[in-house]
């Protein structure tokens, strides 16, 4: 019964990977000179994304015929 062994790893229980950095376009909004912090980056982009919902309303609104558009 002494005979007995296990096939694990030597790190079986070891740290766990770090995950890839994705695309920080904050940083790069920084990088490029842009603006000169994150947060400004951040304040920058809420605004480009309230610029797209607005034209987005927009051009829906008076796009198209006049007919209904009917979902189904």
């Amino acid at each position: 019964m002494s005979d007995l062994q296990f096939d694990t790893p030597d790190n079986e229980f070891g740290r766990p990977p770090e995950a890839k950095p994705g695309f920080d376009i904050t940083g790069k909004l920084v990088e490029w000179g842009l603006v000169s912090s994150r947060q400004e980056a951040q304040y920058v982009l809420i605004g480009v994304g309230v610029l797209a919902l607005i034209a987005a309303f927009f051009f829906m609104r008076s796009g198209g015929s006049s007919a209904p558009v009917l979902l189904s």
